[in-house]
């Protein structure tokens, strides 16, 4: 019997081992002093510094459509996982800070923190159709840890590690990531992590050893 529970357990071990090696993870902690050139998209609205990749999106009238900054094409399955802080409102209309996933042409997933209505939600790019919403008490100025697992039509999205909600869903199968923001002057991001069987291993240049504390250490998230 004993013989048998070891044998099990490698077992166990090699088939997790099979599953996970083709696995790549890419991440970026901001910490150079320009954003990675793997990032496409909106590159105006973004920008980095004290080691940290700050989003701005405002108009002082009208309330303007959300813009981002992406990696990925086809990706499909994954983990992503981010930091996002809402520091600074515009209007404070939408005041969002948020990731895209599966984006392709105009289709595509939003997870938002929406601070003005103190949800978090979940909806298409395209249409703007509402596919999940939870209220929380989302405060400016503090760090949330973000997440969401795709694997096929299953979709589930976490807050702070605690599960937010799932849906089904397969109209976009597969596409690039992003980190969003709408109706903000600032928006921080962080510890941006994807995992996934088409994800490239490595990580965004790094320019700087360490990051700076300086304009943001008393945001950032413990």
């Amino acid at each position: 019997m004993k013989t048998a529970n070891i044998i099990t357990g490698v077992l166990i071990i090699i088939l997790m081992t099979h599953a996970t090696a083709f696995a790549g993870t890419w991440s970026d902690g901001f910490a150079g002093n320009t954003l990675d050139q793997k990032w496409t998209g909106d590159r105006d609205n973004f920008s980095v510094a004290d080691g940290y990749l700050q989003g701005r999106n405002a108009h002082p009238i009208q309330l303007i459509p959300p813009k981002w900054v992406e990696i990925g094409k086809a990706w499909d399955d994954y983990t992503v996982a981010c930091k996002i802080n809402v520091v600074l409102p515009n209007l404070l209309v939408c005041t969002k800070g948020a990731l895209i996933l599966r984006r392709s042409g105009n289709e595509g997933y939003v997870f938002a923190l929406h601070v003005a209505t103190k949800t978090v939600e979940v909806y298409r790019l395209s249409n703007e159709e509402m596919l999940l919403s939870v209220n929380k008490d989302l405060q400016l100025e503090k760090w949330y840890m973000v997440k969401a697992e795709l694997q096929g039509d299953s979709m589930s999205f976490y807050l702070d590690n605690e599960l937010i909600g799932k849906i089904n869903d397969k109209r976009s199968a597969s596409g690039a990531v992003g980190l969003a923001v709408q109706d903000v002057l600032t928006v921080l991001f962080d510890d941006f992590t994807i995992t996934g069987p088409k994800v490239d291993d490595g990580s965004a240049e790094v320019k700087a050893i360490n990051k700076i504390p300086i304009t943001w250490a008393k945001l950032k998230y413990n």
